[in-house]
């Protein structure tokens, strides 16, 4: 395997573009920024790997921008996805009124649910200050069909609505979400 870097992942600011990348093997990854290592100031890129337990992971700069020789072909260790379709689902919860100590709970379990579904990127749940029975949801997709299809059609989706819709006031607000630059 020879090794060669390459700049195509950069943008204009030699800052590592943000987003959607494949690695050479196939599996997707998110990068998340990038950092100096600091002892020795080392450019490192920050990234978390979508599939499995989507851990967060750091690799040197030149090796995650180089490109490989693999089988006598020349290939990106890591190449930018050009279709960047992420997607923000926005979700405004109002829990029935004293459940939300319950609704909480059963969240940590739901959430785990949520997190095992392809194309699935992050979540975080916020309670509400000035109301509080009202919390607001927002989940990072890889695209509109990794929540509409991906887990709405899902059996993954049967056993969230199982713990989690028994605790809605009301049908919840959903809307999607994507950036416009």
């Amino acid at each position: 395997m020879k090794h060669k870097s390459t700049n195509q992942l950069l943008d204009n600011n030699s800052v590592i573009r943000k987003g959607l990348y494949r690695h050479f093997k196939g599996n997707y990854y998110l990068v998340l920024g990038q950092a100096r290592h600091s002892e020795d100031q080392e450019l490192m890129v920050i990234y978390r790997a979508l599939y499995g337990s989507k851990e967060i992971w750091l690799r040197p700069f030149s090796m995650f921008t180089e490109t490989i020789e693999r089988d006598g072909k020349e290939q990106a260790r890591f190449a930018w996805c050009e279709k960047q379709s992420q997607v923000l689902e926005i979700v405004v919860i109002d829990v029935v009124k004293d459940q939300q100590l319950e609704f909480e709970k059963a969240f940590s379990q739901a959430e785990q649910i949520l997190s095992s579904v392809e194309g699935y990127i992050s979540h975080e749940l916020k309670r509400c200050i000035e109301e509080e029975n009202k919390y607001l949801l927002s989940v990072e997709w890889q695209t509109l069909e990794s929540h509409t299809v991906n887990f709405r059609e899902s059996d993954s989706y049967q056993q969230w609505r199982k713990l989690m819709h028994h605790f809605f006031a009301e049908q919840p607000s959903v809307l999607h979400y994507q950036s416009v630059s």
